[in-house]
């Protein structure tokens, strides 16, 4: 009888192999989740292509007038929805009338103002349902659907929503099957948004024409759209953080605007002041996260996060970019640039 050993393998060699296939699934891994947030990136670049040609084809189409409704042709979308009320003559009698102006997307009429013939008599603010990205999903649907940039998109939804915002706002708690995200962009408040303090009723207008996008210099550094920020500054890194008060959630980028418009009475120029906003840095290249803008003339790009990370440099970048004043090379330089160029 012939006795034959058999030989396994070492632990050595085990381990050995183990070691191997984890270094494989490692950089398999890796590999998977660059290409998915490449994915991410390109898809996020494409919505935002989409929507700043979107509203410049409506600039160029025709804006009749209609009950209450009203914008000039070659104009560019607000980006904040205007209401107001204001004494007009009506069947021979004088009554306080409610007009609406929607902005890229628009409020939503929640009751509660005085009705005159089945319709609102008064401002919508102080008793509206904002533009919010999150929340009642029937809600933040009309606020997409009844904004002027609907159709000019083909009536996808999908075009305003990031997945790397959207996987930040499941992380946080703040989406859910009944309240979904619908928004993950704003537009800048330049082109034109509800501004007014208190109890005004009349709401202030901006129209910003098609032909006047270069009348600060140059339309491809003006800022339309950007991502809200899903990361927040916290010391000199970025942490997760999504801001779900109305503030953000208006669809208005605001900061300081220069020459915001031209008051008759006074014979000077106003410039707006209001709580200043950061774009949103959202998508990871490499080791720096990266910041999608689109420009007044179309393009879209990239914004990588300053070397120098602070909360203060990143709303001197987003003052220059509202304003569309060339953003300069050096970050030292951002501060005494915005001072210089935006009055």
């Amino acid at each position: 009888m012939i006795c034959r050993s058999i030989k396994g393998f070492t632990l050595v060699e085990l381990l050995v192999v183990i070691s191997i296939l984890g270094v494989l699934a490692a950089a398999l891994t890796t590999q998977v989740t660059k290409a998915r947030e490449a994915a991410r990136a390109m898809k996020c670049k494409t919505n935002l292509k989409n929507l700043a040609q979107a509203a410049l084809a409506y600039a160029v189409d025709d804006h009749p007038r209609r009950a209450g409704d009203w914008m000039p042709s070659a104009s560019m979308p607000w980006a904040g929805s205007h209401e107001g009320s204001w004494v007009e003559k009506v069947k021979g009698s004088y009554a306080r009338v409610y007009h609406h102006n929607p902005g890229w997307v628009s409020w939503t009429w929640s009751g509660g103002a005085s009705l005159w013939r089945g319709q609102p008599t008064q401002p919508q603010s102080g008793a509206t349902r904002p533009a919010c990205f999150h929340g009642d999903a029937g809600v933040t649907y009309h606020s997409l659907s009844n904004g002027v940039l609907w159709n000019y998109v083909g009536a996808d939804i999908a075009s305003y929503v990031c997945e790397a915002h959207r996987d930040v706002c499941k992380r946080k708690g703040v989406h859910s099957h009944s309240r979904p995200i619908r928004r993950s962009y704003v537009m800048n408040g330049y082109f034109g948004f509800d501004y007014r303090a208190g109890s005004a009723s009349t709401a202030v207008g901006r129209t910003v024409k098609i032909d006047s996008l270069s009348s600060r210099g140059n339309a491809a550094a003006l800022l339309m759209f950007a991502e809200l920020p899903a990361f927040k500054v916290r010391g000199n890194r970025f942490e997760e953080w999504i801001d779900t008060t109305t503030d953000a959630s208006d669809g208005v980028l605001q900061t300081h605007l220069a020459r915001y418009y031209y008051d008759e009475g006074q014979k000077k120029w106003v410039t707006i002041d209001p709580s200043e906003e950061i774009i949103g840095f959202n998508h990871r290249v490499a080791k720096r996260r990266v910041a999608h803008v689109a420009f007044a003339d179309g393009h879209v790009d990239g914004i990588p996060e300053p070397e120098k990370l602070t909360e203060s440099l990143l709303k001197d970048l987003t003052c220059l970019l509202c304003n569309g004043v060339d953003v300069p090379a050096d970050l030292e330089n951002w501060s005494s640039a915005r001072h210089t160029h935006v009055k």
